[in-house]
């Protein structure tokens, strides 16, 4: 079976195996990716409304 890991281990481990998780350019296109993803869950939020 596996063992659940929350996400604080899940990224601890991330940055270890890669050195530029915390890039600054990593860190933006993260924070775009964000935006995007609420810009789209807001947007079918509002469709169903409408429904």
């Amino acid at each position: 079976m596996i063992e659940a890991s929350n996400w604080r281990d899940v990224k601890e481990w991330a940055r270890a195996a890669d050195r530029t998780w915390d890039s600054a350019e990593r860190v933006a296109r993260r924070q775009e990716m964000r935006e995007q993803m609420l810009a789209w869950v807001s947007g079918a939020q509002l469709t169903d409304i409408r429904q």
